[in-house]
């Protein structure tokens, strides 16, 4: 979707609103899918050979991060302000650069995996040759993606996503039943992997064409290919250390230091807790091309509020979510993966709730990219990768799969700190502490609602009843501590227009209830 200027009324609000529920139905969706692979997966293979198989996928996913030399978060940057300042054929020609470098660079990386098989074991090599294949094929579906983002389209790729779950997840119980092992698992990866990249870049062709992205009018000239190449370079370096800190380094100490087990409760616990935070995620990577499309279109003034609701609203959808994780931890794992993965519990309970502020910070790598102040990041990528490492190999040997995950908690909250603070400085406004605390308040006051039939019945039974009792909880503790405010009812108004007439009443009537909080200072505007 183009913003070409000032959105009128409450169209941003509508706009993100339904942007955000494409993202979570799909979301939702491939939560399902993404644990009933995991399941399958865990229950076929075992501890053992499902340490094995998780550090072979963390390494493929590490090897495209690394390799994407920050082009992903360039495209989308640059597409949504080329988008904003009404030069969609700018965005075309990016793209094509983007595309021929980076087709270059994956081959040969993919080759170099594939040899580094004659120098390990036996049993690593076949495995590594078939890692090797995604490689390239991740690394480009990344740059289409972003480029499809600064396009702001996001429901296509989001039924994408489902759909290509979906094939993983019917390939998967082939592979058990024929008992393909490890290597028939990363054999179905690199197929599923090839039919996304071929989907996505079908809608990346289609998308830039209705937007007249594409065909590209020419190649980028001197000076914009100059200036994009310079915030590439920036960007490369904030990757690769991020690479340390947010894409779990932490396997490769488990690897080498601990039994393979022990990756195996890490990397299930990771995915669970991944699976979660997808939510507020999923709002960071709708709100992500409005930053640049702001200062595209000259409106650099509402980059603050911007930014301070958007941290509300992450915190918002993501606190009740890591707590409840947290408080039902023990019955998520033990009715997921059984007992013989019961040591991955307080491992996710860890992640789970560790996750709090890099939610709140979800919107602020956003700010300083849009105003080109990336080196900010990348001197607290600096000091956030340093510090994980050092945890890592200070808590792995000595916690296993548990130190993992308090060496990355800690390590993405320094970070994340660090981002929040460099944002408000850039955008020039302070953050909404008191709101936040709030809402933190009443994530925690629904977490031991939820904890207390999870700890009398446990099992099943205790995991429904703490679902339902927690989502009564939250929303009733939103309103007792007054977490919601007349600014909230008034983008309510604006998502709930959208929906059928026979909903509207009772939906404007719930929102009412809730949002019982003082009116903001200022009036409220689509930007905030």
């Amino acid at each position: 979707m183009t913003v070409t200027g000032a959105a009128p009324g409450d169209s941003r609000t509508r706009r993100l609103g339904a942007d955000l529920a494409a993202l979570t139905g799909g979301w939702v969706v491939r939560a399902g899918l993404g644990l009933l692979v995991s399941v399958l997966t865990a229950r076929y293979l075992g501890p053992e050979d499902m340490g094995r198989y998780a550090f072979l996928i963390w390494l493929a996913g590490l090897a495209a991060v690394v390799l994407s030399l920050g082009l992903p978060t360039t495209l989308t940057r640059y597409t949504a302000e080329a988008l904003g300042a009404d030069r969609p054929g700018t965005a075309g020609a990016l793209l094509g650069l983007v595309v021929r470098g980076q087709t270059a660079i994956a081959l040969v990386a993919a080759v170099a995996v594939a040899a580094a098989g004659l120098f390990v074991p036996d049993p690593w090599r076949l495995p590594l040759a078939l890692t090797a294949l995604s490689v390239p094929l991740l690394v480009l579906h990344g740059s289409l993606a972003a480029f499809l983002s600064g396009l702001q389209v996001f429901r296509w790729p989001a039924a994408l996503g489902v759909a290509t779950l979906a094939l993983q997840a019917a390939l998967l119980i082939v592979v058990v039943a024929l008992d393909g092992g490890v290597e028939g698992l990363l054999l179905t990866h690199a197929g599923v992997n090839a039919v996304a990249l071929g989907v996505v870049a079908w809608l990346a062709r289609r998308e830039g064409r209705w937007r007249g992205a594409l065909p590209a009018p020419g190649p980028l000239g001197g000076e914009a290919r100059a200036d994009v190449l310079r915030y590439a370079r920036s960007v490369s370096a904030l990757v690769i250390l991020d690479a340390v800190v947010w894409q779990r380094t932490e396997v490769a100490f488990l690897a080498a230091l601990a039994p393979p087990a022990e990756v195996a409760f890490y990397a299930l616990a990771f995915g669970v807790a991944a699976q979660v935070g997808r939510v507020p995620y999923q709002l960071s990577v709708v709100l992500f091309p409005s930053f640049p499309a702001l200062v595209g279109g000259g409106r650099t003034a509402e980059l603050a509020a911007l930014h301070a609701t958007a941290m509300r609203y992450l915190v918002l959808l993501g606190a009740p979510l890591a707590v409840g994780v947290a408080v039902t931890a023990p019955a998520v794992i033990g009715l997921l993966y059984g007992p013989a993965y019961g040591r991955a519990a307080p491992v996710l309970a860890t992640l789970a709730l560790g996750s709090l502020v890099t939610i709140a910070a979800g919107a602020s790598p956003a700010v300083l990219h849009a105003t080109k102040r990336q080196d900010r990041l990348l001197r607290q990528a600096v000091l956030a990768a340093a510090a994980n490492l050092l945890l890592a190999l200070l808590l792995v040997p000595a916690a296993g799969a548990l130190g993992a995950a308090l060496a990355s908690v800690l390590a993405q909250g320094l970070g994340s700190v660090l981002a929040i603070r460099a944002a408000l400085r850039v955008a020039g406004a302070g953050a909404p502490v008191e709101a936040l605390l709030r809402i933190t308040a009443a994530a925690a006051v629904m977490g031991g609602v939820a904890a207390l039939p999870v700890l009398a019945l446990g099992g099943l039974p205790g995991l429904l009843a703490a679902v339902l009792l927690g989502a009564a909880a939250y929303p009733l503790a939103l309103r007792g501590l007054r977490a919601l405010s007349a600014e909230d009812l008034d983008r309510v108004r604006a998502v709930v227009e959208r929906l059928p007439a026979s909903a509207r009443s009772g939906s404007l009537a719930l929102a009412r209830f809730l949002c019982r909080g003082s009116a903001p200072a200022t009036p409220w505007s689509p930007s905030r």
